[in-house]
């Protein structure tokens, strides 16, 4: 079994936390939820699911560009190509969206609780200010794609997907009256062999950097992540009082116990 990511891992603390009464007595009684605030633990398992969610979704993409294509006769591949590409970007949004709004979260509730201790105030903005800035250039490099002609009313267009496209356009046109007629008849095998064939590398082209694309960027994202929740999982292990169960050290020998089993 691969191990857990840092997300996974406090999400199990959550889930912990929210049900004590489901564990088994062995576990459950080395377990201090007397501080614990249930509306809190629900609030941030909402906020990180969304975060997980987001990212395993992301975690496709690279089998769709290279794999998922459905019957040519119903959508061609330049077409469904086109589809992954804007679904893409707009799913890395939505991940980088997700993780800014959890940071705002807990930010502001880690200040409300503050009450009038202005400088600790103060750390904690600068802390999750930088994390968000952190967070925008980390998908700076994705997004960018989408928010610049989402903003401006236009739809982005991958080059060598446009090439592609405006070949097989050409090649229809060619193949159609009154096009189909004005064409010399020894020249139509010629003008169609060369369509297809900048049609099919345009389309590899543009194929091949979409995969290494989301590989790079599941890579790049995966580790942010695991980054980013090190960093911040004191803050909010604190701010919802509870404790890593791995730091438990009951816990952690039974847990280990348990893994060993398995």
């Amino acid at each position: 079994m691969a191990d857990q990511s840092n997300l996974e891992e406090i999400l199990g603390d959550l889930s912990v936390y929210q049900n004590p009464d489901l564990l088994k007595e062995e576990f459950g009684k080395f377990l201090n939820t007397s501080k614990v605030k249930t509306a809190d633990i629900e609030k941030y398992q909402g906020l990180l699911s969304n975060i997980k969610y987001a990212s395993q979704k992301i975690l496709k993409y690279e089998f769709y560009f290279e794999e998922f294509y459905p019957d040519p006769e119903k959508i061609g591949a330049i077409e469904a190509l086109n589809y992954h590409i804007h679904s893409y970007l707009e799913d890395s949004d939505i991940l980088k969206e997700k993780i800014v709004a959890f940071l705002n979260n807990l930010r502001k509730d880690i200040r409300d609780s503050l009450g009038d201790n202005e400088g600790e105030k103060t750390r904690i903005k600068e802390f999750f200010d930088a994390g968000t800035q952190k967070t925008e250039e980390v998908f700076a490099g994705i997004v960018k794609h989408r928010n610049s002609h989402h903003h401006s009313g236009t739809r982005f267009i991958d080059g060598d997907l446009l090439k592609a496209e405006n070949a097989q356009n050409e090649q229809r046109l060619f193949q159609t009256p009154p096009f189909s007629e004005m064409v010399r008849p020894d020249k139509v095998a010629e003008l169609m062999e060369r369509l297809e064939q900048e049609k099919e590398e345009s389309f590899e082209k543009a194929k091949v950097r979409w995969i290494k694309m989301a590989a790079d960027n599941h890579g790049q994202s995966s580790g942010y992540l695991n980054t980013l929740f090190d960093a911040v999982a004191p803050s909010l292990y604190q701010f919802l009082a509870i404790k890593p169960t791995n730091e438990i050290p009951e816990l952690k020998v039974l847990k280990d116990k348990v893994k060993q089993s398995g």
